[in-house]
């Protein structure tokens, strides 16, 4: 099978299943049968490395590397190494000082950012930008490409946890800082993008503070 057919939603299915890292072996740059598979893979491990160091997950859990069929003693050498940072790593969540129950949420929010039809154009487009260039010809560097992905993966990823977070029972700003590690005024910022989108609604209070919930949620609750 093709690298370029590797979908990012399979590496974190992986994951979500048990898996404590992922390895994927792709043909050497300009050798691929399928002329850009190869490059296309490039893409999405990188945008999935990305997501997965948002979130707080080792991106290491995640390698790809190149080669061809006739280099069976590269491969050898590769999946040792990787075999060997894993156990190092140790199970999912250990080295990230983060519960078994934590990871999945973050898994799972991060499973519906590469679902998502903003980031998915965003990878689609990177070999086309890096070589042919957009619709008026103008070619990006990996610099350039990058910071799109760090923007689109960034604002994704805090969009999908808060969801996650805010699905079961309402959060306040403080609560959703606490648990994402973010500043208190980015949650916000985000929470009014997401209300205007429909995404949050605002349901009560507790005590003083505001209550999220994920939906358009028409009654209000206050929690005591």
């Amino acid at each position: 099978m093709c690298s370029g057919r590797v979908d990012p939603a399979l590496v974190i299915d992986a994951y979500l299943h048990g898996a404590d890292g992922v390895f994927v072996g792709a043909c050497l740059r300009g050798e691929c049968h399928y002329s850009t598979g190869n490059l296309e893979a490039e893409g999405k491990m990188l945008l999935t490395q990305k997501i997965l160091k948002q979130l707080g997950i080792n991106p290491d859990r995640l390698v790809m590397r190149w080669m061809s069929s006739a280099e069976g003693a590269k491969f050898v050498r590769f999946t040792t190494e990787f075999q060997d940072s894993i156990k190092e790593l140790g199970p999912m969540g250990y080295s990230e000082g983060i519960d078994r129950k934590e990871i999945e949420l973050k898994l799972t929010a991060a499973k519906s950012v590469v679902e998502s039809k903003k980031v998915r154009w965003v990878v689609g487009k990177r070999t086309e930008f890096l070589n042919d260039g957009n619709l008026y010809g103008e070619v990006f560097t990996e610099h350039e490409i990058n910071r799109l992905f760090e923007e689109v993966v960034l604002d994704e990823c805090i969009i999908q946890e808060i969801l996650m977070r805010t699905m079961k029972k309402p959060h306040t700003v403080h609560k959703l800082s606490e648990r994402m590690h973010l500043p208190k005024f980015k949650v916000l910022r985000h929470l009014a993008d997401m209300r205007r989108m429909g995404l949050v609604s605002h349901v009560g209070f507790d005590n003083n503070s505001p209550l999220w919930q994920a939906g358009e949620v028409k009654t209000a609750a206050v929690l005591k």
